[in-house]
């Protein structure tokens, strides 16, 4: 399932113009709704994907798994007629570099905001369990997004917490694994070359200045790193005004 805004606003010339939005754990396409809507007038394109097993897909049945979620986004890209820029959250971030690294002459530029490393987190059994624990669980589920945030109103919060309701919970387990165990191309530089911006949340208490610092940057040869203030792991939906500026002035840079 996508979500598409088909925009008549101006494009910004000789660079990429449609952008390609990738979600992260247990959110799905509408996670996108609020920079969508702002960066609309400016780009050709706009879509929102949704990965197997959650949003509207939560009927999916297994595996879900990182190479799933690829040929999710890869069957969607070879439906457009350019190059996109491709945006990652989250867990989507490691999907979204692993589809640029195989599929380069779709992928003009990649994004990777809030990135969970493409190597995994590896936490501990008793720091994972929790969230392979949230399907089904409303109330636990809602509580981790409020922890994880910083400026997410209750309208955000439900929002939020609606998508990861329809979950069920054995594809939620399973989802809370692939992105802790993460893929083993994590562990050396990154095979796509092209520009790479990484966006993270000032204040995300979960994808750190540390983890981004010492398990995302390195791997990339030049990528422009910018934070967000007052933004937590869910910066789209937190700053969504801050967010599409930063996305907007990087796609911008592509046409210099």
């Amino acid at each position: 399932m996508t979500t598409s805004h088909q925009t008549s606003g101006k494009a910004l010339a000789r660079q990429p113009t449609d952008v390609v939005f990738v979600h992260g754990f247990l959110d799905g396409a509408s996670v996108w709704d609020d920079v969508m809507d702002r960066i609309g007038g400016d780009v050709r394109h706009v879509l929102a994907l949704t990965l197997a097993g959650m949003g509207d897909r939560v009927h999916d049945t297994a595996p879900f798994t990182l190479e799933r979620f690829v040929g999710d986004v890869e069957r969607e890209l070879a439906r457009l007629e350019r190059p996109v820029v491709l945006v990652g959250h989250s867990m989507g971030a490691q999907v979204a570099e692993l589809v640029a690294a195989r599929r380069p002459d779709r992928v003009a530029a990649l994004v990777l905001l809030t990135p969970v490393p493409l190597a995994g987190t590896h936490l501990p059994e008793e720091a994972i369990g929790p969230f392979r624990a949230l399907g089904g669980q409303p109330a636990a589920q809602r509580a981790l997004r409020s922890q994880l945030s910083v400026a997410l109103g209750s309208h955000a919060l439900e929002k939020l917490g609606a998508l990861g309701d329809r979950a069920a919970p054995a594809a939620v387990g399973a989802i809370a694994d692939t992105w802790n165990n993460g893929h083993a191309d994590g562990g050396k530089a990154s095979r796509y070359i092209g520009p790479v911006l990484i966006i993270r949340g000032a204040k995300d208490p979960f994808v750190t200045e540390e983890l981004v610092s010492s398990g995302v940057v390195p791997r990339f040869a030049k990528p422009v790193l910018v934070a967000v203030d007052n933004a937590g792991h869910w910066a789209q939906v937190e700053q969504p005004a801050a967010v599409a500026q930063v996305l907007l002035a990087f796609i911008a840079s592509l046409a210099k």
